[in-house]
C-alpha cells in the first residue's frame, strides 16, 4: 500500500461511523441485501479484498447458533447489529469467543444498548489510533523521530495481541467456557 492509500485508509478508519441500532434499516432484508448492505457499511474495516460475509457465512453462523435463522427468510434489525458485530470481531477472535461476548453483553443489557456501546466504543478506538495524532492509553505516539513508527508498530502489535489474550482470558474465567 502507498503512503496516499495508507493515509486514506487510516483517514477513513478516524472517522467511520456504524450505524446505531435505530440507524439500521427498519424494513427487513433478503439475503442479498443484508449482504450489501453490510458489505457497504463494513467495507472501511477490510482490506481491498477481502471477504466481509457471505451467504455461507450467515448460514455457518446460523448452524452455529451465534445468529437466529431468519423469519420467511428475511433478517431484522437484530440480525443485522449482530453481523455486524460477528464480522468486525471476527479478525481477532473465533466465532465461539464471539458468541461468548455477545452473550455477556445481552445477558446484561438490551442488544440495542449493547450493539450501540460497541459502534462508540470500537469507533473511539479507531479514532484513537488513526486520527492525526494518535493516542493510546499507554502513551504511544507517532513522532518525528527517526524509527518512531517502527517502535509504535511494535508497541501496537503487542497491545493488540496482550488485549486479545487478556479478552480470551475473561472469557475462560466469567463466562468458565
Amino acid at each position: 500500500m502507498n503512503d496516499v492509500s495508507a493515509s486514506a485508509r487510516a483517514q477513513g478508519l478516524a472517522a467511520l461511523h456504524l450505524p446505531r441500532y435505530d440507524e439500521i434499516p427498519r424494513i427487513n432484508l433478503y439475503m442479498d441485501q443484508l449482504i450489501g448492505y453490510l458489505e457497504e457499511t463494513l467495507a472501511p474495516l477490510y482490506g481491498p479484498g477481502d471477504k466481509i460475509i457471505t451467504r455461507s457465512m450467515v448460514n455457518n453462523y446460523v448452524k452455529q447458533r451465534v445468529l437466529a435463522a431468519a423469519s420467511g427468510k428475511k433478517y431484522t434489525r437484530a440480525h443485522i447489529a449482530y453481523l455486524i458485530v460477528i464480522c468486525t470481531l471476527k479478525q481477532t477472535f473465533s466465532i465461539a469467543e464471539i458468541e461468548n461476548l455477545i452473550q455477556a453483553q445481552i445477558d446484561s443489557f438490551d442488544t440495542h444498548v449493547a450493539y450501540d456501546y460497541f459502534c462508540d466504543a470500537l469507533e473511539a478506538a479507531l479514532h484513537a489510533l488513526f486520527s492525526p495524532q494518535p493516542e493510546s492509553p499507554r502513551g504511544f505516539v507517532s513522532g518525528d523521530n527517526e524509527g518512531d513508527f517502527e517502535r509504535d508498530l511494535v508497541l501496537a502489535c503487542t497491545a493488540a495481541v496482550s488485549y486479545t489474550l487478556y479478552i480470551k482470558a475473561c472469557i475462560v474465567l466469567s463466562l468458565g467456557k
